[in-house]
């Protein structure tokens, strides 16, 4: 069986995503700066959707169970025997998949001005969207605590690096009842900062990327048809 690095991974599941409709039979998920996608790497929406406001066109949204089965396939994971054996990274990843699911039912809900009901599954004027978690590196503390070398200065915020930091990748679609509206693709490694206390945590900077989206998701989901959400720096002055 050939086993995928994430990138390929992260290609397969857009592939799979496109061909799963008709409605996808022209898909090329792209990057852009502006529009309410640009807080993303990779998105594609339907001409339709693009003008729709998200706010006055659904009642609810139903966020599915988070998938973190392509995990599993990762290279260190493979590697960590005695933590797959015993079920923890499985653990890990199925707590991460709770949070970003949580996470983002809590900043929807919070959101000022926000209409839209979480709905307990998919139904009539709901929006549904399906997550996965396809690639997940931990943060190391002893691989930043030596990393001077590979640092950098930015004026008035010292020494940052970024040798040895996690990532997290995550790629999904948003689904009504005419089918599949949208997809997207996306990988953040662990912000910067200049004493990142989070470096020192298996996954703080995961933890810390997924109340990113949280907050982005709920944002696109209030945002007008033609505003743009930005894309969260990779650095912080936050060390928590």
């Amino acid at each position: 069986m050939t086993i995928m690095n994430p990138a390929q991974l992260r290609r397969a599941s857009m592939a799979i995503a496109c061909v799963s409709t008709a409605l996808f039979a022209s898909c090329a998920p792209s990057s852009s700066s502006s529009g309410r996608g640009a807080f993303l790497e990779k998105t594609w929406a339907s001409k339709q959707f693009e003008k729709t406001d998200v706010q006055k066109n659904y009642t609810s949204v139903y966020i599915a169970p988070v998938d973190t089965s392509r995990l599993s396939k990762q290279d260190w994971w493979q590697s960590q025997n005695s933590r797959t054996q015993s079920g923890v990274l499985e653990k890990d990843a199925n707590k991460l998949g709770r949070q970003l699911k949580s996470s983002l039912t809590r900043e929807i809900r919070n959101y000022p001005g926000n209409k839209l009901a979480i709905a307990s599954s998919p139904g009539p004027h709901t929006l549904t969207i399906e997550t996965a978690i396809t690639e997940l590196i931990p943060s190391k503390a002893y691989w930043n605590a030596g990393a001077t070398a590979a640092g950098f200065v930015v004026p008035g915020a010292g020494l940052l690096s970024a040798a040895g930091s996690g990532s997290i990748a995550v790629a999904g679609r948003l689904r009504d009842n005419s089918g599949t509206v949208a997809t997207f693709s996306d990988k953040r490694s662990d912000q910067l900062s200049p004493i990142n206390l989070r470096s020192y945590e298996w996954y703080g900077g995961a933890e810390n990327n997924i109340e990113i989206w949280a907050k982005k998701g709920a944002e696109f989901l209030n945002a007008k048809p033609g505003s743009t959400v930005k894309r969260t720096s990779s650095v912080t002055l936050n060390p928590f």
